[in-house]
């Protein structure tokens, strides 16, 4: 009786919450994102100390903003590839980084700066860098691959797509069906450029062509800088937007080699000077199989985002480095 009463106390104070429907739930600990965890994939061997081979993933459309939801774990493209080169930069057991690809490419500013940290990373390490390109290495995917010291691919890979797109949709045809029109207040001519709303003029699009060309010539550059067997003006005739294979890459000195993720992890074990070579790569707390493919194939830092033209209200346009054939 006595124990009854008791539990009648304990559930006297959260009778009035739970009437509510209100239910206070400590949530700190689900929203935080787990820490990275060093996963082998091979070891080599080695009982004080280990020779590391780090192979790093960036795979699906690259971004830098996350699409995580309340309780999702998931991180933007840029911030996880960041994540793992400062792993990378604090473990002076690895001696070489393997960029294992597989994405059509992204937003542009996102590939510049995931391009800008693979060179930080060469310059702050010393360390090789190799990519290895999976079933897709096309536009941004590509321009981050060219700050590797060598890149590599299956012959069944696509690559290229050199170059920039900005989508731009008119639906004011639509819109007149329906009675519906856009009047904009604006402050200056340009301040609804690239709107949906009703036909591009002219000087607006030679402003956005201005944009476009600005930012193709940036990607030009890299791929100049990059692959040093290429001149200018051969990279120009290949930047035309056109895709080739891992074959056809190779031929045209786009790529380095045609092989498969073994043939690259022996190419950086090389490069490294190191025998017996440990594999590793970094996940974030999940399991995603036991051997080197598994772990190549599984990992998507930043999922695959939906692509935002910008046709929606509050909806932002944006420049692509991206291969999406039939949009």
């Amino acid at each position: 009786m006595k124990s009854s009463n008791a539990f009648r106390r304990m559930l006297l104070p959260i009778v009035p919450v739970l009437l509510a429907g209100c239910i206070v739930v400590p949530v700190g600990d689900l929203l935080k994102t787990p820490d990275l965890e060093e996963r082998t994939l091979l070891d080599g061997g080695g009982w004080l100390a280990k020779k590391k081979i780090a192979l790093v993933e960036i795979t699906g459309t690259i971004s830098s903003s996350s699409d995580g939801g309340l309780l999702s774990f998931s991180e933007d493209t840029v911030s996880e590839v960041k994540a793992r080169f400062n792993r990378i930069r604090n473990d002076s057991q690895v001696k070489a980084v393997v960029l294992r690809i597989s994405s059509p490419g992204g937003e542009v500013t996102a590939c510049d700066v995931l391009h800008h940290e693979v060179m930080e990373l060469k310059k702050d390490t010393g360390l090789p860098v190799v990519a290895s390109v999976g079933d897709l290495g096309t536009s941004g995917a590509y321009y981050i691959a060219a700050a590797a010291d060598s890149i590599h691919a299956h012959p069944t890979s696509i690559i290229g797509s050199i170059g920039v797109i900005l989508h731009h949709f008119d639906v004011s045809a639509l819109l007149q069906k329906v009675g519906v029109a856009a009047i904009p207040v604006k402050s200056g001519e340009f301040k609804d450029l690239n709107s949906v709303f009703r036909t591009m003029s002219a000087p607006e699009r030679k402003v956005l062509q201005d944009l476009v060309d600005d930012m193709y010539s940036r990607f030009v550059d890299v791929v100049v800088a990059g692959r040093s067997g290429l001149a200018r003006e051969a990279v120009l005739e290949l930047a035309d937007g056109r895709v080739f294979s891992g074959t056809q890459a190779r031929e045209l000195g786009l790529i380095d080699g045609v092989g498969y993720l073994e043939d690259a992890l022996e190419v950086a074990r090389k490069r490294a000077g190191i025998e017996g070579a440990t594999y590793v790569h970094y996940s974030r707390g999940r399991s995603y199989g036991a051997g080197i493919h598994a772990a190549a194939t599984g990992v998507r830092p930043g999922a695959e985002m939906t692509l935002r033209l910008g046709t929606a209200a509050g909806g932002t346009p944006k420049l692509y480095y991206l291969w999406r054939p039939g949009l």
